[in-house]
């Protein structure tokens, strides 16, 4: 039993909590806990490594010990363009799509306060940054359909046994008929899936057996980015040891609007079509802090560790939901409707404790390279209500079992080069995020290529790199208490992201 919950707790997203109109979930917080590929064109042509290589304004976000190791002010601003790519295979059959966005990656200014040489003093002076950076990118599109079995129950049947599980009575669907609809098992009774016969114990029925099989096709729209705006600060000590600290405040927008499709040809049933619309925008900012430090012990060698607290975020989520039935029998054709009362939530969501630790080895004048490692407790992620009053400290406490159940601890790994002659430099870099999953049979792994080149001049550079990623996740609709149940999607995701960054010193 335990492992079936596992493999349910394992697909990307539910349909939502039948109970009311909550739809926070486990998933719903590793999106906004698994990054992905920060920093400028420099940091990301190397994978993304730089908790021990300093004197990028990148530095902020990862490790701000590398402030410390700025001779000059400096300024510089990045351009993206992201493609993302998923293959949706499901019953057979396979639909790739995609989506592509501009964006603007990375900004930032660092402000250098440093002695000349010929001063005296231990502490050579100090950095102060402001920046931003793109923590992640929602913006994405999946399309399926196939046809299941004819034993394969269908989103009915989950709503079904949803209600049952959640304590739906008769009377308590029929007030939401009267007075307005607060949660799937009430659409679905205002739509005539589910019937008004009621039985002892004051449940009800399917309205008809059904015989033939489903034909489910599903279309998502996803939205939206994660932000970080830091304020850091670093200093220098013999120009041996560096430290730093930065506060950083994310900001997160995500929309997810979505087309549910079910339809039978089995003329023993009357039950024809039904169509669910959902749509909801979670936005919401969180605060955590870094600190670093970075040991140059000779010239060509660095070592860095850095940890980041946890991110304290408070999300303010709206949604809006519809269903649609068609019935064909003696009768003609019936159409039914029903609207979900659109509603506000607030809730609050800690993500886990961050370490990283780097090295980075320099050859002369000719490049270096430089690797990173990071840890995250990915079963770490908790969800809070908003307030002492809300109501939901059950529903929280059961979706914080399920990421316990779910994930675990993971290790995530980057390394990079940098070839330089004269101003050009060459770079090229590998990143692995490790798989967050406990019990999966696949392997959630996010895996990333990347190249870049750029141009060093006196006062100005300019740097260009590309990026692709690949991974595998899974997706289901809704879920069952049996997941044999489950209408499983397994996807394929790529993502190309080429950036482009200018910089100037002052």
């Amino acid at each position: 039993m335990k492992m079936n919950k596992l493999l349910s707790a394992s697909l990307a997203l539910l349909l939502g909590w039948s109970g009311t109109a909550l739809a926070q979930n486990e998933e719903d917080a590793l999106r906004y806990t698994r990054l992905g590929l920060q920093g400028s064109a420099r940091i990301q042509g190397i994978g993304g490594a730089q908790t021990a290589l300093g004197a990028d304004i990148s530095s902020m976000s990862v490790n701000p010990a590398g402030l410390g190791m700025f001779r000059r002010s400096e300024a510089s601003l990045s351009l993206g363009f992201t493609n993302n790519n998923t293959d949706a295979r499901f019953m057979g059959s396979s639909r790739p799509d995609e989506r592509t966005t501009f964006n603007i990656p990375q900004a930032g200014v660092v402000f250098s306060n440093r002695k000349d040489d010929n001063e005296g003093g231990d502490w050579r002076g100090t950095t102060f940054g402001i920046g931003i950076s793109r923590l992640s990118n929602f913006n994405s599109r999946i399309m399926y359909g196939g046809q299941t079995s004819n034993t394969s129950p269908g989103l009915v049947e989950y709503i079904y046994e949803s209600a049952l599980n959640n304590g739906y009575t008769v009377e308590s669907l029929t007030e939401e008929y009267n007075t307005g609809y607060l949660s799937l098992p009430g659409l679905a009774f205002g739509t005539y899936l589910l019937d008004e016969l009621e039985d002892a114990q004051g449940k009800y029925y399917l309205p008809a057996e059904r015989f033939g099989a489903l034909n489910i096709s599903e279309e998502l729209d996803r939205r939206g980015s994660q932000n970080q705006f830091d304020l850091a600060f670093g200093t220098s000590f013999r120009d041996r040891v560096y430290l730093g600290a930065s506060l950083g405040i994310v900001t997160s927008s995500f929309t997810q609007e979505r087309i549910y499709r079910e339809s039978e040809a089995d003329p023993d049933t009357d039950f024809s079509s039904l169509e669910l619309r959902d749509e909801f925008t979670t936005e919401g900012a969180g605060i955590n802090l870094k600190v670093g430090v970075i040991v140059r012990p000779i010239d060509a060698l660095r070592f860095g560790v850095s940890v980041q607290t946890p991110t304290a975020y408070s999300f303010t989520e709206t949604y809006d939901r519809s269903l649609y039935s068609t019935f064909e029998g003696l009768g003609g054709i019936e159409n039914y409707s029903a609207h979900e009362m659109p509603g506000e939530f607030s809730y609050q969501l800690h993500t886990p404790f961050k370490a990283n630790t780097g090295v980075a080895v320099f050859v002369g004048k000719y490049g270096f390279i430089t690797a990173d490692a990071e840890y995250v407790d990915y079963s770490g992620m908790r969800f809070r209500e908003d307030g002492d009053d809300s109501g939901y400290s059950n529903y929280f406490s059961d979706v914080n079992s399920n990421i316990n159940d779910t994930y675990k601890s993971a290790m995530n790994y980057r390394i990079g080069a940098e070839g330089r002659y004269e101003v050009f430099r060459l770079r090229a870099g590998y990143n692995i995020s490790g798989d967050p999953y406990k019990n999966s049979s696949f392997d959630g792994a996010v895996n990333t290529l990347t190249l870049g080149a750029g141009v060093r001049l006196q006062n100005y550079y300019a740097d260009i790199a590309y990026a692709r990623s690949t991974g595998k996740s899974r997706y289901a609709p809704y879920t069952f208490d049996d997941p044999s149940y489950n209408p499983v999607v397994d996807l394929d995701q790529k993502q190309n992201n080429v950036m482009f960054t200018v910089g100037l010193n002052f």
